[in-house]
């Protein structure tokens, strides 16, 4: 993550700007805090304002900000002490940050307290519990969850006379079909139609090298460790998808990868589950499936979470816990696609209802959660963002581009991950 410097003037700007939590009259108000603007009608209207009637004497003000403001206004409500919310929603990587700063309450009591842990997919709380991994700590409460899946367009498929991916496909399946709907009808070494598309900034990198019993982080999720022998052979997988059998474009990884699925020009991508919104009244005859086995016959599909908090310095935790209960388990289950931004809520009534599983965009909602329960895991570390987003993945783009060895790219990253690991883990 670049590095956070704040002025005095963007300090008191911000803390003018916080509303937290004010008495007003008899009553108080709760500030739910987001970035999710272009939903504020569904969130006023079918979530906070039931709640106030079922409340008396509570009233919800929602806040929201750009992506990179709320995340900039966040760590100034940090470093200056202002209250910024009472209830607030994070991605797992942002919350890893929140939680090393010690700025989120312990959801421990309220949680033993109200909820029925067996109506939750709890594996959740995983990302949740900080870097002790306490069973007593619990710093946000995940909502909803996403999942790495194969997407594949059955026109494409039927076109060319094959059949649609299954749950029995290996990555060797992936490559073998990949080339056989790679299309380059002119022959001038540029595909008009690609087999997959494939992003290594994203989740379908960890899939892989997952499935293939590799790994990017040691055990304790301190150290990077990119060279044991299932790690590189998961790697050179991915380096010959580009380089070798050029069934994927290296330049889909410079722009939105959905880009070459949406435009028809890419008949399957490996990719995060709640892109299925990019396919949302699309002509596209599209559904998902398993993320393929590994070698081993491993099959893993990389996790990412989102969650509430609520603030260590929020004057009145129990209403913001009532809050956070109610956008839990009463937000409205038709409604949930766009609440959640697509991904799987973890309230279980929700999952198994047909009111989800079969709302828009459809598709195989019953996959997704089978392959949450028996597949998917998590990876996750405070700075997440810096060592993924801007140490790894340039040397990523470099290997699938035959700029550097791949030797060389996974010495090189190793070395970067680990100087901004050492900072956050100093030995």
């Amino acid at each position: 993550m670049r590095a956070f410097r704040v002025t005095i003037a963007i300090l008191c700007a911000l803390t003018a700007l916080s509303c937290g939590t004010k008495k007003q009259g008899n009553g108080i108000t709760l500030t739910l805090y987001h970035w999710m603007e272009q939903d504020r009608t569904l969130w006023e209207e079918e979530i906070i304002k039931p709640f106030e009637a079922a409340h008396p004497g509570i009233r919800v003000v929602l806040q929201t900000s750009p992506y990179s403001m709320y995340v900039t206004k966040s760590l100034t409500s940090i470093a200056s002490g202002s209250e910024l919310a009472d209830v607030m929603f994070a991605e797992d990587w942002f919350g890893q940050e929140l939680i090393q700063k010690n700025y989120a309450l312990n959801l421990t009591p309220f949680v033993q307290r109200d909820i029925t842990l067996s109506d939750f997919n709890t594996e959740t709380f995983t990302e949740w519990r900080g870097v002790a991994q306490r069973d007593d700590e619990l710093y946000g409460f995940c909502a909803s969850l996403g999942l790495t899946v194969l997407f594949y367009n059955k026109d494409l498929f039927d076109a060319a006379h094959i059949p649609y991916p299954d749950t029995t496909w290996t990555y060797d399946d992936l490559r073998r079909v990949g080339k056989q709907l790679t299309v380059d009808a002119n022959r001038d070494g540029t595909p008009e139609q690609w087999g997959l598309s494939f992003d290594v900034q994203y989740t379908g990198l960890e899939t892989i090298l997952y499935s293939f019993g590799g790994r990017l982080l040691t055990d304790d999720s301190r150290r990077a460790d990119l060279h044991g022998p299932a790690t590189v052979r998961g790697f050179r997988y991915i380096r010959d998808l580009f380089l070798d059998h050029r069934i994927a474009s290296h330049t889909t990884s410079f722009v939105n990868p959905w880009d070459s699925f949406v435009g028809r020009r890419s008949a399957m991508i490996l990719i995060a589950s709640h892109g299925a919104l990019n396919l949302e009244g699309s002509p596209i005859r599209w559904d998902l499936t398993f993320p393929p086995k590994g070698p081993d016959g491993k099959r893993m599909s990389r996790r990412f979470t989102m969650a509430y908090m609520i603030p260590r310095n929020s004057p009145h935790p129990e209403e913001a816990w009532q809050l956070l209960h109610w956008v839990l388990t009463k937000s409205p289950v038709q409604r949930l696609n766009t609440q959640y931004l697509g991904m799987m809520p973890t309230y279980k009534p929700f999952t198994r209802s047909a009111e989800w599983l079969h709302a828009g965009p459809t598709h195989n909602r019953h996959l997704l959660v089978e392959l949450e329960e028996r597949h998917a895991f998590p990876l996750f570390t405070p700075a997440w963002q810096e060592w993924r987003d801007n140490n790894l993945t340039p040397e990523m783009l470099l290997m699938i581009q035959g700029q550097k060895p791949l030797e060389q790219c996974l010495d090189d990253a190793e070395r970067r991950i680990n100087t901004v690991l050492s900072r956050v883990f100093p030995q």
